[in-house]
């Protein structure tokens, strides 16, 4: 069962709601389509946490990273569907699109509400909820982006109470100067938490480095391209080295441990002073 069938979250939201309105509350619905708001009935959900609507519309819930299988959870993915699936199924959602067509298998990306209860009136934001219980990770990207910190705050519960995947080891965030825990994870998407000692610059690419061993140490690499990015949205890269950070994305060892980014969704300013001190297994619930 979900936290308390979501009654604790539906206060949480309402509590919430003045500072993030637009995150916490559901649109109005627009027969006409104009503000991509609009309501259908879940007829099933998938271990993608995708939802399939009676009308046969599929829906990518933006800001949700889905749970893979771990070696200790073999169908963690399975179960993080099946206990979605436990609060929607046959339920009414309202959502709002948030591009104008579906990707390319077919998938509209929305932001969905549903009732937190059988009986309550007002609705609550499916992906904070999913958070919340710990049924996936944030995954950063620009359909995400307006209700990030939002987002970001209910992962952090989750995570601060090991629960759903964040009871998994394999899901512990991973330290800078964490080896061992690179070397199984390669491939994979993984968070990282370490403090940038230099950055590092060249005519295609700027790397944020966690060490002074290139190609041993942990590393971020940001192409000239998306440098570009990083100044239009008002970051200043350099500005980096010396601060803790955290870093989500695909974990490529070709090279040495590093992950590329695109975009500054994907990292996150911690607390002065805070060390990276993941722990390498988490608590079991």
């Amino acid at each position: 069962m979900l936290r308390a069938g979501f009654a604790g979250l539906a206060l949480a939201v309402v509590a919430t709601a003045r500072a993030e309105d637009a995150c916490a509350r559901p649109p109005a619905l627009d027969p006409a389509g104009r503000e991509g708001a609009a309501q259908g009935r879940v007829q099933a959900v998938n271990e993608r946490l995708e939802l399939t609507l009676e009308d046969g519309r599929r829906l990518k819930i933006a800001g949700l990273d889905p749970p893979r299988p771990t070696p200790d959870n073999p169908d963690l993915d399975v179960r993080s569907g099946e206990r979605l699936a436990a609060w929607l199924a046959g339920k009414d959602i309202v959502f709002r699109l948030t591009g104008p067509r579906p990707d390319r298998w077919g998938r509209y990306s929305v932001e969905a509400f549903a009732p937190a209860q059988a009986a309550a009136p007002s609705a609550v934001p499916v992906a904070q909820a999913a958070l919340d219980a710990g049924l996936a990770r944030f995954e950063p990207g620009a359909a995400a982006r307006p209700c990030r910190t939002f987002l970001l705050a209910a992962e952090t519960t989750a995570r601060a109470g090991a629960l759903g995947l964040w009871a998994d080891p394999y899901y512990a965030i991973i330290a800078a100067g964490d080896h061992e825990s690179f070397a199984e994870k390669a491939a994979t998407s993984v968070i990282v938490e370490g403090r940038v000692t230099g950055v590092a610059k060249d005519g295609f690419r700027t790397t944020l480095l966690f060490g002074d061993r290139r190609g041993f140490d942990f590393s971020v690499t940001i192409l000239q391209r998306n440098v570009k990015i990083f100044t239009a949205a008002g970051v200043d890269i350099e500005k980096f080295q010396g601060q803790t950070i955290r870093v989500r994305g695909l974990l490529d060892m070709r090279f040495g441990p590093q992950i590329e980014v695109s975009n500054p969704d994907e990292i996150e300013m911690l607390p002065q002073g805070q060390d990276a001190a993941a722990p390498k297994t988490a608590p079991q619930r």
